[in-house]
């Protein structure tokens, strides 16, 4: 299989991870984790309004999520925004990392420290960046008889592999994820409390997924689901807003989901 080539600069939009490095002017200058390379934040693009002191939002060596606007490779500008970043968004970047650094530490506790950068290098190689986060999701959602054919193809032996299966079952066996997101769920009708009580009776989901729905006062709720991993938990989640809007709209209740 030909090798993915490594990309040298980020696409337009791209959530990254960087480090704040220093303020010149009115500009913010980061490096890009993923990538090795300067980008810049001008000050309206930190926060909204205007910026007396820059320290009340970012510190030098501070790790933080940017969007990326636009990149000039002939130039090697990359212009980012930090206020444009959604929590959801600035959370999976950070989980993301967070999970490519455990498979990291795993990697080092099956083999020696030469063999484990070799095979991460592969990994990364084939997935991308962040591609053990990327690998280490996808073993823990499929079967171990298919996890052993996965890693082969990245080059692990039948020991190495079987030796990550094993300590990635012993780290995460016990972790559970939990994803949340508010609502905000309101009828004016006569009947409008028995109308809302339908609502989340009727919607619940099919699946046996541990899920709290509470009341914050009217007319919002938060919904807390538990899961396995983010992809199923956050798929889980998905599919029960949309059967609640589905239901509410159907008792001509009003609904709005709010941002996770």
């Amino acid at each position: 299989m030909e090798k993915e080539k490594k990309k040298e600069f980020p696409e337009e939009n791209e959530i990254l991870l960087c480090t704040v490095n220093r303020t010149v002017g009115p500009s913010v200058f980061i490096t890009l984790d993923d990538y090795n390379k300067e980008g810049v934040i001008p000050f309206s693009e930190v926060a909204p309004g205007r910026i007396r002191n820059i320290r009340d939002y970012i510190k030098i060596g501070q790790k933080i999520v940017c969007k990326v606007l636009r990149v000039d490779e002939l130039k090697g500008h990359v212009d980012l925004s930090l206020r444009r970043v959604t929590k959801k968004e600035k959370k999976e970047v950070v989980t993301a990392h967070k999970r490519a650094k455990e498979a990291l530490v795993m990697l080092g506790l099956t083999t020696n420290k030469t063999r484990a950068e070799q095979l991460a290098k592969t990994i990364n190689e084939k997935l991308g960046k962040l591609g053990l986060a990327i690998l280490l999701q996808e073993l823990t959602e499929i079967k171990s008889e298919e996890s052993l054919s996965k890693l082969k193809t990245f080059g692990f032996s039948q020991e190495e592999a079987k030796n990550f299966l094993d300590i990635i079952s012993e780290k995460i066996k016990e972790k559970k994820v939990i994803v949340k997101t508010k609502i905000s769920l309101s009828s004016k009708a006569s009947d409008g409390i028995e109308k809302i009580k339908k609502v989340f009776e009727t919607a619940k989901p099919e699946k046996k997924v541990p899920l709290k729905i509470s009341y914050l006062g009217a007319p919002n709720y938060l919904i807390t689901l538990e899961g396995k991993n983010y992809k199923e938990a956050n798929k889980n989640l998905k599919e029960l807003c949309s059967k609640i809007t589905t239901k509410a709209k159907e008792l001509h209740c009003d609904i709005e989901i709010k941002e996770k």
